[in-house]
């Protein structure tokens, strides 16, 4: 007999309280067990395809390869590349993807841009394509002959971070600071809507500068609550910086204004004397 039955017959027959209020087939049901919650699935970490030292490697043992049976990097098929990849972890085709990646760029930095890449990028972009994953699928088609070296993201930043002429790279001033600092207070985490404010700064370079504020800002901080607090004292902070440096830059000599007015006041004081000696002389 099933105990659970068995554990509600007994309260039945030795309880009239239960029933009268429950009904007869109550001693039918069964007690269900509640379902455990399934343990989340870790997630698996990041490993890289390539290390430093298997780059070097795969290329040397490509390069014995090819003197071994007299044949040029570029000649080489997968069939090849079959028999190079046995020592490695990676499969045929990455072999040869790194390897021809290496033989074109002329380094073992995985990577690297080359001269060909940029020049072609440009032109491109100069006739007004604007999809970066068709940008990069021409660069593969023309440069890497069809394997697929270039993606979207990569031609992307190469151009916001390297080659677009109308992009400021240099260093960050106050007044960007503060208009950045004000937009994250407006807009929170809508990087997009906040580089928009900022002219010829990258979203990512506008998202880092923000980050990199907020970082310190909460370092300097006991808590997380007082974090509107602090940026609007850091805001206060660089504008009190500006206007000093405006009353220095008006006073400076190195403007020019003050020095000059000194000088004609100083020219009129040694004329007048030059006179008084004149008149005193006469006298």
């Amino acid at each position: 007999m099933n105990p659970n039955h068995l554990y509600s017959w007994m309260f039945l027959n030795f309880n009239p309280y239960i029933q009268q209020n429950y009904p007869q087939n109550w001693s039918q049901t069964s007690i269900q067990e509640p379902e455990l919650e399934k343990p989340s699935a870790i997630p698996k970490k990041y490993h890289r395809t390539w290390k430093k030292n298997q780059i070097e490697q795969v290329f040397n043992q490509t390069s014995a390869y090819c003197q071994l049976h007299n044949l040029k990097i570029e000649a080489l098929t997968l069939m090849d590349f079959e028999k190079i990849a046995k020592d490695f972890e990676q499969t045929p085709e990455q072999v040869m993807i790194k390897v021809n990646e290496i033989n074109r760029s002329g380094t073992l930095r995985p990577g690297i841009w080359s001269q060909n890449e940029d020049e072609l990028l440009n032109s491109v972009l100069k006739k007004g394509l604007e999809k970066w994953g068709q940008i990069a699928g021409i660069l593969n088609k023309e440069i890497h002959k069809g394997l697929k070296i270039r993606t979207g993201k990569q031609c992307k930043e190469r151009w916001n971070n390297y080659l677009n002429p109308e992009v400021n790279r240099g260093s960050w001033t106050e007044d960007e600071d503060i208009t950045a600092l004000e937009s994250y207070k407006m807009h929170g985490n809508k990087w997009s809507i906040i580089s928009k404010s900022i002219s010829k700064r990258t979203e990512s370079a506008v998202k880092n500068r923000i980050k990199s504020l907020i970082n310190k800002i909460k370092q300097d901080l006991s808590s997380i609550d007082d974090l509107e607090a602090g940026i609007n004292k850091v805001i206060e902070k660089k504008k009190k910086k500006l206007r000093e440096n405006e009353v220095q830059d008006s006073v400076s000599p190195r403007s020019g204004t003050s020095f000059i007015v000194s000088s004609v006041n100083y020219s009129q004081t040694f004329s007048q004397a030059c006179m008084a000696d004149s008149l005193n002389l006469n006298s």
